[in-house]
């Protein structure tokens, strides 16, 4: 595993890579209130299974990725074509967890030609949000203008001089290790999914416009004709499964499976989805984007 970084638009952006052929690369984006180390225990197995090319960044306000700036999805989308034009790729199969899933889709949708193929990890389908998510979504707007003030103390200077970057992938070991020791998932909600701790390790206003994204429709995903994996969790902590398994339907070529999980399925299920995915990139039709 190799670490790069370089500089656009204002920031200094951060993403891991695992070698691999050009003409076979897959990015993987994070969730929300995460960074790339999600990953790493992923790329780690996958990587020796496949030998693909592996691009996992920490997208731009996150991780070692920090911006205090407005915050889109569009900012994502072009940052990720930087990416891929710095590392001579054409196309790649895009995917992601959570408001990563989403943003596969939007590239999938933005741009077609630069995508092969998507792996969607518990996708954020805002009809089909559950639990907390689905009441904050009507008043997802306030979200934005409650970042403008912050970001505007951001930029007088007003903020923390320096953030603390979670190392995700010995986080999941700790917890698997305390699930199994307590024979529950009261270890994980502990850790997992809590605001005031995600905002410790990056800018608040980068939250609240993130989880912003988050709640707003993704587009119409029955236009997108990748190839698509979906991996869906069963224990619909925060999205119902059926109706995420139901808009999913509307894309052709959709492979669509559950795990048994609550959310996090790169952390409860690791070795069920790394063996889900390693088998979707053998198939020829996704080497070929078709």
């Amino acid at each position: 595993m190799e670490e790069h970084r370089f500089e656009r638009a204002g920031t200094s952006l951060f993403y891991r890579r695992w070698p691999g052929p050009a003409e076979r690369t897959l990015v993987m984006f994070h969730g929300l209130a995460s960074n790339g180390t999600r990953w790493r225990e992923f790329a780690d197995l996958a990587h020796t299974q496949c030998g693909w090319r592996i691009l996992c960044p920490d997208l731009r306000g996150h991780g070692r990725s920090t911006y205090r700036g407005k915050l889109t999805s569009r900012h994502w989308m072009d940052d990720l074509l930087a990416m891929l034009d710095r590392e001579g790729c054409e196309r790649a199969v895009i995917g992601g967890h959570c408001l990563g899933a989403n943003l596969a889709m939007r590239m999938a949708l933005h741009h077609p030609d630069r995508v092969s193929g998507l792996v969607l990890v518990e996708p954020m389908l805002p009809s089909a949000l559950h639990g907390p998510l689905r009441f904050i979504r009507p008043i997802r707007w306030l979200l934005p203008a409650l970042a403008w003030p912050v970001r505007a103390l951001n930029a007088l200077g007003i903020h923390r001089r320096k953030l603390p970057v979670l190392d995700l992938s010995e986080l999941d070991r700790n917890t698997r290790a305390a699930m199994a020791e307590h024979g529950s998932h009261e270890a994980m909600l502990g850790r997992y999914a809590k605001p005031n701790k995600d905002m410790f390790y990056m800018p608040v206003a980068t939250y609240l416009q993130s989880l912003y994204q988050v709640l707003c429709e993704v587009g119409p995903i029955e236009h997108i004709e990748h190839p698509a994996l979906a991996l869906l969790s069963g224990g619909a902590l925060l999205a119902d499964p059926d109706k995420s398994r139901e808009q999913l339907a509307s894309m052709s070529g959709t492979r669509i499976e559950q795990i048994d999980a609550l959310h996090w399925i790169p952390t409860e299920q690791p070795e069920a989805m790394t063996r889900a995915i390693v088998d979707f990139l053998a198939d020829e039709t996704v080497i070929a984007g078709r």
